[in-house]
């Protein structure tokens, strides 16, 4: 029997002193996403949103239930207001009712009326602090650490950062985790299933227990001095309560006796010294690769005959900046004609980026003969050895067939000559040819005039639009602006698939780089720059309204928190797809303007 799905909410109090915490919970029996809160505004935020879940059997019939919790007070007395939260439950929208309570004066404001001196109080002792709910716990009973493998790297090096939680509290968990953008660098977040665990550890002779929260593969993209930003989240602790048990049952079954508190902390900003990659030595073919790689090429046919396609395939593998790869140039005889290459990657991510990366290159020999395919050589630069490294390949010998007769003979621009296929003379036709004279010459009418006249206006016409369409797409910014929100549409129709798979890690990658991508290529930025004050600083600059642009920073937000902790993403993928799209249109249609 399917769960009834019900919604409420309730407070702990409906009558409070101004500046006394309390509580307020939102909790929904059954499944849903798409949760509204209401405007807390009028009073202050101590903690939240807290969420807590749990599961319940009866009778084989399996029951779950989803709590979020705040922990608020009034700023200044009279009646407020908590207003109807909504969540959506399959197609049923969900609303609780609206719940009021009464601020009146606390303690402490009694006793500053009837004492005229007590105004020269500290003004804490009137209202609590917004930490005081958190307890006493100082940074050195909890705290988190940024480790780096290296300090010091080169370009395109691989760098090992790692988030460390120290506690000699009773760490429950963690929540509102703000990671730092990375500026620089290109990064890659370790995937694991396993949960984060805790192990004991000792820090200047003090022990602590330790969780490795979050591992991120980083590689410089630009050399000098980089400073990577600090992370922030906070921190669930469990400690004892000061509240007595209400009753026997509560005092037998420790209920009063512990709570839950949040605990923000933050970690400390580290910079890592980038140098450029060496001149000595450097390969003229080098792709960029820095690591440890091995190299692979091989031909799929050893024989064929002319104008049949055949594919080159070239693998590399190792570890290193393996997805940053650029594809490398074929170096092949004039009659060869070859195309972009279709790349494939197999990537893993756990204790470091390492895989394969393939690309398929199609070819097609216009000519007959014995070629052989040499000067493909893979080079890479070896950070441990501080040197580059050439992998020869070898010598790939092909066969090339005389084509089929009656093959379309294809001549390419890189061709000395033009072919000659049919060369026949037709008979002299005698007999009576049927002449008759005409009234008019031809010769030297307006006709004739108008025919000479009309291939040259037709030359002068088509140079005119060639050098325009040249023009045009000679300035490759102003192209790669042009066909941003097409690119951007077509990675998104990936994304796509991964909804419709469920796949949420792959979806919201494919959005994020959708969107990173479309905007680079609008507003002509790099990688590097893909920041978000710089995204909204051009988005601003080129008449895109306030709301839509804070609508893309949220965007990207959702994303890549999404990235590093998918478990932890609620919501309806395909909302987000409908967003992305609709704020691609929003963004040409405002800049048009």
């Amino acid at each position: 029997m399917a769960q009834t799905p019900s919604f409420y909410a309730q407070v702990s109090k409906t009558r409070v002193a101004v500046g006394e915490v309390f509580q307020v919970a939102f909790t929904l029996n059954g499944s849903g996403n798409n949760l509204v809160y209401p405007n807390l505004s009028e009073f202050d935020l101590y903690s939240g949103p807290n969420q807590s879940q749990s599961m319940s059997m009866v009778n084989g019939s399996i029951s779950q239930s989803t709590t979020i919790s705040f922990f608020i007070a009034a700023r200044k007395e009279g009646k407020f207001t908590i207003g109807a939260a909504t969540v959506m439950s399959g197609n049923q929208k969900l609303e609780s009712k609206p719940i009021v309570i009464e601020a009146v004066k606390g303690a402490g404001q009694q006793q500053q009326q009837s004492n005229p001196n007590a105004q020269a109080q500290p003004q804490q002792n009137q209202k609590p602090e917004k930490n005081q709910y958190a307890s006493e716990i100082s940074n050195e009973d909890l705290f988190v650490r940024t480790f780096l493998s290296k300090t010091k790297c080169f370009l395109g090096e691989q760098l090992i950062l790692t988030q460390k939680v120290y506690s000699r509290v009773d760490l429950r968990g963690f929540q509102n985790v703000k990671f730092p953008p990375y500026n620089g660098f290109w990064s890659q977040q370790e995937t694991s299933n396993q949960q984060i665990s805790l192990k004991q550890e000792n820090v200047n002779g003090v022990m602590y227990y330790v969780a490795d929260y979050s591992k991120v593969f980083l590689f410089p993209q630009r050399s000098g001095q980089i400073a990577i930003e600090p992370v922030e989240l906070d921190c669930i602790v469990r400690r004892p309560t000061k509240r007595q048990p209400r009753n026997i049952f509560e005092q037998f079954f420790g209920a009063g006796g512990y709570e839950d508190v949040v605990v923000k902390v933050k970690s400390k900003a580290v910079k890592v010294d980038v140098q450029e990659l060496p001149t000595d030595n450097k390969p003229e073919q080098f792709s960029g690769a820095v690591g440890d790689f091995g190299y692979k090429a091989e031909l799929d046919k050893e024989k064929v005959k002319a104008n049949e396609a055949i594919n080159l395939k070239i693998t590399i593998n190792g570890k290193g900046n393996i997805k940053l790869i650029e594809p490398l140039k074929l170096n092949l005889p004039e009659s060869f004609e070859t195309y972009d290459p279709k790349v494939s990657e197999n990537i893993k991510t756990l204790g470091g980026v390492s895989g394969s990366i393939t690309f398929n290159y199609l070819i097609i020999p216009r000519e007959k003969g014995e070629f052989i395919l040499n000067n493909l050589n893979f080079n890479y630069f070896d950070a441990d050895k501080k040197q580059y490294v050439t992998i020869p390949s070898p010598d790939i010998k092909l066969t090339v067939l005389e084509g089929e007769a009656g093959s379309a003979q294809i001549i390419t621009p890189t061709k000395k000559g033009v072919r000659e296929s049919e060369n026949d003379i037709r008979y002299i036709k005698t007999g009576d040819l049927g002449l008759q004279k005409s009234d008019k010459e031809f010769f030297s009418s307006i006709t004739h005039y108008l025919l000479l006249l009309f291939p040259t206006l037709i030359f002068f016409a088509g140079l005119f639009f060639v050098r325009q369409h040249l023009k045009a797409n000679s300035d490759v910014v102003a192209v790669k602006e042009r066909k941003a929100a097409r690119l951007a549409k077509k990675q998104l129709a990936v994304a796509e698939k991964h909804m419709s798979d469920n796949n949420k890690d792959l979806f919201f990658t494919e959005v994020l780089n959708a969107m990173n991508k479309y905007i680079g290529d609008k507003f002509a930025l790099s990688i590097v720059d893909l920041s978000k004050e710089k995204i909204s600083e051009m988005l601003l600059s080129r008449n895109v309204s306030t709301g839509t642009t804070m609508n893309v920073i949220d965007l990207l937000n959702t994303c890549e928190y999404a990235k590093y902790a998918p478990s932890a993403v609620t919501g309806d993928l395909k909302k987000v797809y409908e967003d992305t799209i609709t704020l691609i249109s929003q963004i040409e249609a405002q800049i048009k303007k």
